[in-house]
């Protein structure tokens, strides 16, 4: 199903959203409950070794709970930051349940921990619902699901015209999915 709406991709009909893209950009990114300066700082402190504390400052910003973890479950996904590498996402399938039940989580964790994975998010996913890809929603780290959203976001820098790419402190990946997240709030 992914692969199939990814073949059939509309270059024409993402022209508004590229015309207007450093707009929605900064309509997300530069938003209050964004906090583009802490998104930008945690760019550059989140470096290996992890940390647990590193993870905490994560999920502060994506204003998550707090995790409510083994100490085994949360080396294992540590490993796991560690070992995956992209644009690979099939890791995610080995996962145990926990960690695996949130796919807005682990998709912060890999961006920080890489920055060419794409955090996961619903209006980022209507986004690209609105230029015809259609990704299922779901809150499971589903390797697919995933590795498909993110592939889509890559195509779309692909095919993006050079006037997109402005010079910003954030990695492309983050671009193209803020202004996705804002194209996306906008249906």
């Amino acid at each position: 199903m992914q692969f199939h709406s990814l073949t059939v991709f509309d270059k024409e009909k993402c022209a508004h959203f590229f015309e207007h893209l450093t707009d929605y950009f900064y309509k997300h990114h530069h938003s209050d409950e964004e906090s583009a300066d802490t998104y930008e700082n945690l760019l550059y402190t989140v470096k290996r070794p992890y940390t647990a504390g590193m993870l905490d400052q994560i999920d502060d910003w994506m204003g998550l709970p707090k995790r409510q973890w083994r100490e085994e479950t949360q080396r294992e996904v540590m490993l796991s930051l560690y070992a995956i590498r992209y644009p690979d996402t099939l890791l995610l399938e080995s996962l145990t349940e926990k960690p695996k039940s949130d796919i807005r989580r682990l998709s912060a964790y890999l961006h920080f921990t890489h920055h060419t994975y794409s955090i996961w998010d619903e209006d980022t996913r209507k986004g690209l619902e609105r230029l015809g890809i259609m990704i299922p929603a779901t809150e499971e780290a589903d390797p697919f699901i995933y590795g498909a959203y993110v592939s889509a976001i890559e195509l779309l820098k692909d095919v993006a015209p050079f006037t997109c790419f402005l010079e910003h402190d954030v990695p492309r990946q983050r671009l193209f999915q803020s202004a996705l997240a804002a194209y996306g709030r906008e249906a």
